[in-house]
């Protein structure tokens, strides 16, 4: 689970020092793993079919 917190750091830190299409886009995967990770634990953990 600290992959997206490691990539919105990063994502952040990049939006800091103003490379804000790149932070944008590493903010981007971030959504894309935290989608991802709660898919699966709501399909398979929880047994709730969505």
């Amino acid at each position: 689970m600290s992959l997206p917190f490691l990539t919105v750091f990063i994502g952040l830190v990049l939006v800091w020092f103003e490379k804000r299409l790149a932070g944008l886009v590493v903010l981007a995967i971030t959504v894309g793993i935290l989608s991802c990770w709660s898919h699966f634990h709501a399909t398979s953990h929880l047994n709730i079919s969505l």
